[in-house]
């Protein structure tokens, strides 16, 4: 089961655990929550983006998110 990101607050978004499985709004697209840049910035790898069966790409936006 998915959790609607959207029905979060910015302090929920932030508690979520690495690798949560997200959804946004109702029916809207799935993915996995990686965290909250320290500038804000929610970091989600959707599914079905290309990209992410590249280890290497996967790995820059782990990174990216830790940021």
């Amino acid at each position: 089961m998915e959790t609607n990101i959207w029905k979060l607050t910015k302090e929920q978004i932030k508690a979520l655990p690495f690798g949560t499985r997200v959804i946004a709004g109702a029916e809207g697209e799935k993915g996995t929550f990686l965290g909250v840049r320290s500038t804000g910035v929610v970091v989600v790898a959707w599914d079905g983006y290309e990209g992410l069966k590249d280890p290497q790409i996967m790995s820059r936006i782990m990174a990216y998110a830790l940021t």
